[in-house]
């Protein structure tokens, strides 16, 4: 049991940043009554102060290698942008050029069925047909044209 209290103290202290509340009461309160976790603390503590008046330099290949693959990946997260703008752009096209052509299509086919007097299930199947078609071909062109514009 005692070697379970010591396990979580030292967990605790590693990870002092991150730890709730009553974690750092209780860690305070066995810091009090056990020595070993104390030096451990103390110990940990100054392994931290030692490590952060290490100055870092890196040499300028370094630091122009690293701008370099920074650019690379800023220019990447660029078009992949223009694409996702693309593909919003054209699926709104597509919705208001099917709405409309819905719109078009419906008067158009009631009239005409009124005036050639056909069936109402015949006119639903080709106003179905015909409803899909200029979508499907107008989002085709579109997505087409838009990722050739993004690849450009």
């Amino acid at each position: 049991m005692k070697s379970d209290l010591h396990e979580r103290a030292r967990m605790l202290i590693s990870l002092s940043e991150a730890i709730t509340r009553s974690e750092q009461s209780w860690l305070a309160a066995h810091l009090e009554s056990c020595a070993s976790c104390r030096d451990f603390a103390e110990s940990m503590a100054e392994t931290i102060r030692s490590l952060r008046a290490v100055a870092i330099t890196a040499d300028g290949n370094l630091v122009s290698a690293t701008q370099r693959r920074v650019r690379q990946r800023a220019e990447e997260l660029h078009k992949r942008q223009e694409r996702l703008w693309v593909i919003w752009t054209c699926s709104a096209a597509v919705t208001l050029s099917t709405a409309f052509s819905t719109l078009v299509l419906w008067r158009g086919l009631a009239w005409m069925g009124q005036q050639a007097r056909l069936s109402a299930p015949g006119l639903e199947i080709g106003f179905v047909a015909l409803c899909l078609m200029p979508a499907l071909v107008t989002g085709i062109l579109l997505l087409a044209r838009g990722t050739y514009l993004a690849d450009q």
